[in-house]
């Protein structure tokens, strides 16, 4: 069990530096094309889920908030920033990334697999792992970030609406005692930690998806291996940000 568990971490370190020592290559116009592609399907399709859940989860989580600590308290702001804007929001968009994202691209890449489409690819010239993994890869690494932009204005502008129509105060007003608390630098290790996440989890789905055997049977068993280990990956990236922030002071 523990030899399977390195083997699988080491393949997963071994197709991160596979990506990072060939992402040059989505230069190329083919595989642009197919980053383009991947960015649409795991980003830009994933708006309606993610622009419904941030509204809801921003308007609740300011709600309770300022139930218990008064609307007007520099905790009840302090937390909305790091507890909604910094943790919730990267937090739900890769559970939601994953949801949607990791089963299809294991999916993808075994029925691919299958069919030896792999092969394929190598005997017509054309770099396999460089055509079917590294847009896959990149393109959870720039869709994660991008969602969870969205994620965080609808969530914070949900709040802000919430505050204003239960206390009774300016739009204006509210808005701006949030933007006294906001650390810009918070905000980007909240992208760069989307961005990790994304990497993570483009890995892990790629790997499981490809390294399966050719058979009906790995299509669901890479689907359930990349949904279930993408979602450890999605709270051990989580728990690293944390600690480090908490280092940081």
């Amino acid at each position: 069990m523990r030899a399977a568990a390195g083997s699988r971490i080491g393949a997963y370190l071994h197709l991160a530096w596979f990506a990072g020592s060939r992402h040059r290559q989505l230069r190329r116009p083919l595989l642009r094309d197919q980053l383009q592609r991947q960015i649409y399907g795991a980003g830009v399709t994933a708006l309606p889920v993610i622009g419904i859940l941030a509204l809801l989860t921003g308007a609740a989580v300011t709600t309770q908030l300022s139930a218990l600590t008064g609307a007007d308290s520099d905790l009840t702001q302090r937390m909305i920033f790091l507890g909604l804007f910094f943790e919730l929001a990267p937090l739900l968009s890769a559970l939601v990334v994953v949801a949607r994202s990791s089963a299809g691209i294991a999916s993808e890449l075994a029925v691919m697999n299958l069919h030896d489409e792999f092969v394929t690819l190598r005997r017509l010239g054309v770099p396999a792992a460089d055509f079917l993994l590294l847009p896959r890869i990149f393109g959870l690494i720039i869709a994660l970030p991008a969602v969870t932009i969205c994620f965080q204005a609808f969530a914070v502008g949900s709040g802000w609406l919430a505050t204003a129509l239960f206390e009774g105060r300016p739009l204006a007003e509210t808005a701006a005692r949030f933007l006294d608390f906001a650390d810009p630098g918070l905000a980007l290790l909240s992208l760069a930690k989307s961005a990790l996440t994304g990497a993570a989890v483009g890995i892990i789905a790629c790997h499981h998806g490809s390294s399966g055997k050719g058979s009906t049977q790995a299509i669901s068993g890479a689907a359930i291996q990349a949904v279930g280990t993408g979602l450890i990956a999605v709270f051990m990236v989580d728990v690293a940000f944390a600690v480090l922030l908490y280092a940081l002071g």
